[in-house]
């Protein structure tokens, strides 16, 4: 599709349904515009919409924008909740999104005694939000929500101008777990794991998410290469030093850790930082295992 009134005309429906309609870039956050068949950049950030100064938590046009699939989301600014609809369109051979927005505040119904019925309302939107983005097992975020929240870490590393770092945990030989003791105790170590590593965590911005398997990614914004090793070496030794208590059996484990880290200078998304904590959790493997390479 090469032309954003078609996009617009398809839509048209719908015109009675929502209150803006916008073109946004979810690689940069910023919203384009589209004059005269040429799609162009503006400087306005498209989560100023929301009154914010940094990228929307669980942004549903980065989402939409990576899996190219229509997605609706119900966010709020203030006391207004909107129904946000993201759409991607590919448009002068680049992808974007189009997004849809309705304020459905006079929609709702509420209790006219209520007087805390927005607190109410944002709170019910966040736990609805959260329980898709949590691994039922370990309680922690799940890949989803790696996929959705690192790059919005990113994004606002960059425009901060701090550095990022992540740490890819795996544990040692977590095959022998399950072969000597059952899949189910092999579930109680991950979940015992991941309380390990989340109670290592000590400022408020930095997370813990199940990447897959006995694999784990912690995400650590504004921490630099040192920072990040610091850390992995603490959850390391607390890893080694903690017996894991499942039923009868009482055992130790050991884990492995790669780091990859992001300065404001240097060019690189998520995948490559990813491919680099990847390969460098590999070196710790190759390199003995129970050890921490950057």
């Amino acid at each position: 599709m090469d032309d954003l009134s078609q996009v617009i005309a398809d839509y048209k429906i719908m015109e009675k349904a929502f209150d803006n309609i916008r073109l946004v870039d979810p690689e940069n956050q910023r919203v384009l515009n589209y004059h005269e068949k040429e799609l162009g950049n503006t400087d306005v950030a498209c989560y100023a919409f929301w009154g914010k100064s940094k990228v929307c938590e669980d942004c549903v046009s980065i989402r939409a924008f990576q899996d190219n699939k229509t997605y609706a989301k119900l966010e709020y600014s203030g006391d207004q909740i909107y129904l946000v609809t993201a759409i991607p369109v590919e448009l002068q051979d680049r992808r974007v999104v189009v997004e849809i927005l309705k304020n459905i505040s006079d929609s709702l119904i509420y209790d006219s005694n209520e007087n805390n019925q927005y607190a109410e309302i944002r709170e019910l939107l966040n736990r609805m939000n959260n329980r898709a983005l949590k691994d039922p097992l370990t309680g922690i975020y799940n890949r989803r929500y790696i996929n959705e929240k690192l790059p919005i870490e990113l994004a606002n590393a960059a425009i901060a101008g701090n550095c990022i770092s992540i740490i890819m945990a795996d544990i040692d030989f977590f095959k022998k777990v399950n072969d000597t003791y059952g899949h189910l105790e092999g579930d109680r170590t991950l979940s015992q794991f991941a309380k390990i590593v989340s109670s290592a965590l000590k400022r408020c911005n930095d997370w813990v998410a199940r990447f897959g398997g006995e694999e784990f990614l912690i995400c650590l914004p504004g921490a630099n290469a040192e920072n990040a090793k610091e850390l992995a070496e603490v959850i390391r030794e607390k890893v080694e030093q903690t017996e894991i208590i499942c039923g009868d059996n009482k055992f130790f484990i050991t884990a492995s850790f790669g780091i990859s880290t992001k300065s404001p200078e240097m060019g690189i998304g998520m995948d490559k930082l990813l491919e680099v904590a990847d390969a460098m959790l590999y070196k710790a493997k190759h390199n003995g295992r129970n050890r921490v390479e950057l």
